[in-house]
């Protein structure tokens, strides 16, 4: 049997052959989106948080990193299918971090049940929608011990192989900081993620 031609895949803005990194030809791809959550709380014990539904196989399995900061010190938490209370949260479309690219994400508003969403959590949502109930904690790091405003407190993805979760499909996660002070407290969440679909890369 002879040795099979396999033709390189090309990347679809520069048309060079791909040699650059995973990460970098999904963004090319228009396969790569980010949502964003910024809010205040002003006591201990107070959330905000990120909350979504994952796509089922054909969609894509999701491989997502997570930035958390703060001002004061809080509690980062990343759950996989907790017991949340539905119709809590704000919907917030995603957005694509290649902006000429139509595409759209299939994660969905954790609330809604709709597509290209994810539900957003201000201190008084988040109370309500009990988001640190139940499932399986992957990831838990307290951050901002004396660390200075503004955001001086950082938990983020700069080294992808500790920091990268590629996820379970139809699943619930939440990502939820919580203040640990009874100052007022800024957090800012940002998830970066791909749907990669493996028929992407079959010659």
């Amino acid at each position: 049997m002879g040795t099979p031609v396999v033709t390189p895949r090309v990347d679809e803005i520069t048309g060079a052959a791909i040699q650059i990194e995973f990460e970098h030809h999904e963004l090319h791809e228009g396969d790569k989106f980010n949502a964003h959550y910024e809010g205040a709380v002003t006591n201990i014990g107070e959330e905000t948080a990120i909350a979504f539904l994952t796509p089922g196989a054909s969609a894509g399995r999701i491989h997502m990193t997570i930035d958390v900061r703060a001002d004061d010190e809080s509690v980062f938490e990343f759950r996989e299918n907790p017991t949340v209370v539905l119709n809590q949260g704000t919907a917030q479309a995603p957005l694509n971090r290649f902006r000429d690219s139509d595409n759209t994400s299939a994660i969905k508003d954790q609330d809604l049940v709709a597509s290209n969403s994810v539900s957003t959590y201000d201190e008084t949502e988040a109370a309500a929608a009990n988001l640190a109930a139940g499932g399986a904690v992957l990831e838990s790091e307290t951050i901002a011990i004396a660390a200075g405003p503004p955001f001086g407190a950082v938990a983020n993805s700069q080294s992808r192989g500790q920091r990268e979760w590629v996820l379970k499909e139809n699943t619930i996660y939440c990502v939820i900081l919580t203040a640990s002070t009874n100052n007022a407290t800024m957090h800012e969440i940002s998830l970066n993620w791909c749907e990669h679909v493996d028929k992407d890369f079959v010659n």
